[in-house]
């Protein structure tokens, strides 16, 4: 019994071994991480870095510690969207003239004395807010060429305008 015990001491510490190091291996690889992206040698991070969403920067407190490995702040990029609402087209208005230099004109049953009209740039910000006057119309001399969404307070309703 003694030498069955001599004979397998050496294939139990090799056994022993063997799983020691397949179960670091399968661990270094489930927590591997990797360097995507060092900027300046990674010592400083400039505003023209290019950082997709979701991925993970790491900047150091303070520039000069970087190199001594102190790592001050861990950030994560997220994704900010600029949304613009969605606004039913009407059939029952008509804006007239479409293409436009400088006054547009609205055309309906409906009173639209004293609603106010907002008009939106093409990336959704609001670059003017006017009633409309007794004409039914309203002036859009102060805008640059572009098109336009114009919207009417009373009414979920949207146009597209161009601006010459």
């Amino acid at each position: 019994m003694y030498n069955e015990f001599i004979y397998l001491k050496p294939k139990i510490k090799l056994m022993k071994q063997t799983v020691l190091i397949a179960a670091l291996l399968i661990s270094g690889l489930c927590s591997a991480q990797s360097v995507i992206q060092s900027v300046n040698s990674g010592s400083v991070i400039s505003a023209n870095a290019v950082v997709g969403v979701g991925e993970i920067v790491v900047v150091p407190q303070n520039q000069n510690q970087s190199a001594t490995g102190i790592i001050g702040v861990l950030a994560q990029v997220n994704q900010q969207m600029l949304e613009v609402p969605s606004y039913e087209l009407s059939d029952k208005i008509t804006v007239w003239p479409n293409p436009t230099v400088a006054k547009i004109s609205f055309e309906t049953n409906e009173n639209l004395a004293n609603a106010t009209v907002a008009v939106f740039n093409n990336v959704g910000q609001l670059v003017l807010e006017r009633k409309i006057g007794a004409d039914n119309s309203i002036d859009l001399t102060d805008l640059a060429q572009g098109i336009y969404m114009i919207q009417l307070s009373n009414q979920k309703q949207a146009f597209k305008i161009i601006k010459h």
